[in-house]
């Protein structure tokens, strides 16, 4: 993976973030941190408010309902079938994987129905655990003036 795109993630692809982000039912503010730090909403393609709109739905289709279960339902399950299969590119998913990966971890705690979302991600898009730790350490977002931080 390169240090950085050279477009925009598909609206797809950013409906996945989106989910989650949303899969515990809510946006917590330390994930959108996360996301700042990594300059991921200029990486995305879409103001930080977009996105959490779209956070706002993934939240009333899924993610208050999550939380019930300690599997996914068979109508949760093809929601996010429906957006996972959508994303088709290689590095989007990789991406995807890696923001996620933040976002989970960002408030020092993955939640079961966090774990349920991003473990069905992985299974689905064929993505193992080593992968994503691969994109986590190739990928160093730039400042804005281009320059590669340290990270």
């Amino acid at each position: 993976m390169t240090t950085h795109e050279t477009r925009p993630l598909s609206i797809a692809a950013v409906r996945v973030l989106a989910l989650l982000v949303a899969a515990n039912g809510r946006a917590d503010p330390r994930e959108l941190q996360a996301l700042d730090e990594l300059d991921a909403f200029a990486r995305l393609g879409l103001p930080r408010a977009h996105f959490l709109a779209l956070v706002g739905e993934c939240v009333r289709e899924i993610g208050a309902g999550l939380a019930e279960c300690s599997w996914l339902r068979a109508r949760d399950q093809a929601y996010i079938d429906q957006l996972l299969d959508a994303v088709t590119d290689a590095q989007e998913r990789l991406l995807v994987c890696r923001f996620a990966a933040a976002v989970l971890t960002a408030d020092g705690q993955v939640s079961g129905d966090e774990r349920l979302v991003f473990d069905h991600l992985l299974a689905r898009w064929r993505i193992n655990r080593s992968m994503v730790t691969e994109a986590i350490l190739h990928d160093r977002p730039r400042r804005h003036d281009g320059v590669p931080t340290i990270a």
